[in-house]
């Protein structure tokens, strides 16, 4: 592994981590059912049925994105841990090393080009 690309890797992990982390800190709440995880905020603005309406389908998109955001820092993450106990940069599947090309377009990808979806 190339340890410059590694070093890169890793501080554009780190900035994405704390983007997500504030991303999510500001669109929803820690979630105590599942450790770190998040679930939007819902306030509750109105009681007019049209004003539920509207509140029930913004929350809906508001938990879309917010599991996004949740799992793209899930992956994140799991790449700075891999990068701390040295297994980042091969394949979660089959061992390989992982192409600097993919790493440098992915710094969290898990997976070597032929094992990814």
């Amino acid at each position: 592994m190339n340890k410059q690309l590694l070093e890169e890797n890793k501080a554009k992990l780190l900035a994405e981590q704390k983007k997500l982390k504030q991303l999510l800190g500001h669109e929803s709440t820690a979630d105590s059912e599942f450790p770190g995880g998040y679930k939007p905020k819902f306030d509750e603005a109105g009681s007019e049925q049209t004003e539920n309406a509207s509140e029930i389908e913004q929350f809906g998109n508001d938990l879309a994105v917010t599991e996004d955001l949740s799992g793209r820092l899930h992956q994140v993450s799991a790449a700075l841990a891999r990068i701390e106990n040295g297994s980042y940069g091969k394949c979660m599947v089959g061992g390989d090393e992982i192409g600097e090309d993919r790493l440098r377009a992915e710094p969290a990808a898990e997976t070597c080009i032929n094992h990814s979806n």
